[in-house]
Order: C-alpha cells, then sequence, then structure tokens
C-alpha cells in the first residue's frame, strides 16, 4: 500500500525535479527498493514519503556525480519532458527555467508535498535558504506565467 499511495507523487516530484523520465524513473526505483529493504526502520520514521524522496534525490545527485567526471554543481538545464497528462505544459516549460536548486525546491514542496523544514533537511540546506528559493522560484513562474510581475532584487513581497 505504501509503494501505491506514495511511487506517483515520488515520481512526479523527481521527474518536474530533473526533467529526465528515465533518471525519475530510476531514482524512484531505487529509492522504494531501499525503503522496502529497510522497511523495519522507514515505517517507524514520521514521515516514510519524504525518507524515500530524500533517499532519491540523493541517488539521482550520486549518479549524476559518477557519469560527470567535471563535478559540475548543477546538471546543465534540460528540455522539458513530453508533456503528461497530470501537468500544464506550460507549467513543465516554466519549472524547466528555474535555477536547478529553486526547481528542486519547488518540486519537492509543491509536488513531493513536503514543508520546508522537511525539504530542508532532506536537501542538508537551511530551511531559511529553502523557503527563500520557494520563494523566488514561485515569483518567477507567477511572471512566467503571465501572473503578477518579477519582483526585483531587494524588494520586499509575501509568500
Amino acid at each position: 500500500m505504501f509503494y501505491k499511495n506514495n511511487s506517483g507523487p515520488v515520481f512526479r516530484a523527481l521527474l518536474a525535479g530533473t526533467l529526465d523520465r528515465a533518471a525519475a524513473e530510476d531514482a524512484t526505483a531505487e529509492a522504494f527498493a531501499r525503503a522496502f529493504a529497510h522497511w523495519h526502520t522507514v515505517a517507524d520514521h514520521p514521515n516514510p514519503r519524504a525518507w524515500v524522496l530524500r533517499v532519491a534525490w540523493n541517488y539521482h545527485h550520486s549518479m549524476w556525480r559518477a557519469w560527470d567526471s567535471r563535478r559540475v554543481p548543477d546538471p546543465p538545464p534540460a528540455t522539458p519532458p513530453a508533456a503528461e497528462q497530470w501537468v500544464d505544459p506550460d507549467l513543465v516549460a516554466a519549472i524547466a527555467c528555474l535555477p536547478y536548486g529553486q526547481r528542486e525546491v519547488l518540486v519537492l514542496v509543491a509536488l513531493g508535498e513536503l514543508t520546508p523544514t522537511e525539504t530542508a533537511k532532506i536537501l542538508g540546506k537551511a530551511a531559511s535558504t529553502v523557503r527563500g528559493q520557494l520563494s523566488r522560484a514561485r515569483a518567477t513562474l507567477r511572471h512566467l506565467l503571465g501572473g503578477e510581475p518579477q519582483h526585483r532584487q531587494g524588494e520586499s513581497h509575501d509568500d
């Protein structure tokens, strides 16, 4: 039941974050395989889905680092994946325009259904950093999708 109820949201978060269907499928499968191998620990975790998402992100990042011998800190911008039934293609294109860190935070919160605090723990960042990246990501998306104008640096805004 855990897999049935959580594999879709985990996969969608990874797909939106990586913009690579194969990478998202691999990371999701690996994370759930590890969850089942360690189910006695995962079942007692306060948020098992967060545990799986953390494992999936870590797996994706370790595979990227192994593949890229130059140790580039962020993967290069990818083209959006083919439109899925569950998402607006304009939204996918806008998410693809976000810097990697903002995209990662946005998808973990919006699609992974995690809080900024949980996301910060997964990514090993300060919660204030995650909230700032999330705020900037949302402002950029609003701008790209024809909503309110993007705020200039130094201007305050609510999020």
